[in-house]
């Protein structure tokens, strides 16, 4: 059975039959509003237009348009797309989200965690996780300073980052710029910065460079520690 829906009739109605599916799923139910909706009582699909907005306990998710089934908890979100939870929030053209924890971001997505910005081609983004892989011209913005790699991945939760693959760091605040095949980046403020470098590894501060297999940074106080073989070249001041 097919229903079309006003705005006004279906946040006091619609949200009620939502609700019951959510509950029976995750006891966290599904509110979602929007000018025009289509409900399939018999698939469980809504399908909205205008000024979408879907609510689930602390997150919220917007765009011009949407699909929703509520017995696969799917949704596909389309057009000016943000979803806000608590100190994260994600931008993108498009979201398709499953389980109402995983969401999958493309067209020129963003995703802001507190003082951590995360973009690339698409995100894979668990909030219950609090993890974020992006695969393919990845870059993390840190108040440390930029990380790009061919892959990065986040651990929002540990304020802790991993990239693979052509890693480039620059800090203009601490004049540093290194690569590496692979990087372990530590955000929480009692590691200083701690970024360990591996895999053809090279650091450039105040004109000197460092090169070895494994270099580790700590930008906060401009410290480098090497492992294995090294070379040191110093640049006169």
């Amino acid at each position: 059975m097919k229903a079309n829906i006003t705005r006004t009739v279906f946040t006091l109605v619609l949200a009620s039959m939502i609700a019951s599916y959510g509950y029976a799923a995750q006891n966290k139910p599904v509110e979602l509003a929007a000018d025009s909706i289509e409900y399939d009582s018999v698939k469980g699909i809504m399908t909205a237009q205008g000024n979408v907005r879907m609510v689930q306990e602390n997150a919220t998710m917007t765009g011009s348009s949407a699909e929703y089934n509520s017995k696969t908890k799917e949704a596909h979100v389309f057009g000016g797309v943000q979803v806000v939870q608590e100190d994260a929030t994600l931008t993108a053209q498009e979201v398709h989200s499953y389980d109402n924890v995983h969401m999958v971001a493309t067209g020129d997505p963003i995703l802001t965690k507190g003082t951590s910005k995360l973009t690339g081609p698409k995100i894979d983004y668990y909030s219950d996780k609090q993890y974020a892989i992006v695969k393919g011209w990845a870059n993390l913005n840190t108040p440390d300073g930029i990380m790009t790699a061919d892959q990065i991945e986040s651990f929002f939760s540990e304020n802790r980052a991993v990239a693979q693959g052509n890693v480039h760091i620059v800090s203009e605040t601490r004049n540093m710029d290194a690569t590496s095949d692979q990087a372990v980046y530590y955000g929480s403020k009692d590691q200083q910065g701690k970024t360990v470098l591996t895999g053809n590894a090279r650091a450039v501060q105040d004109g000197n460079v460092l090169t070895g297999n494994t270099l580790t940074l700590y930008l906060d106080n401009k410290v480098i520690d090497v492992q294995g073989r090294s070379k040191l070249v110093i640049t006169p001041q």
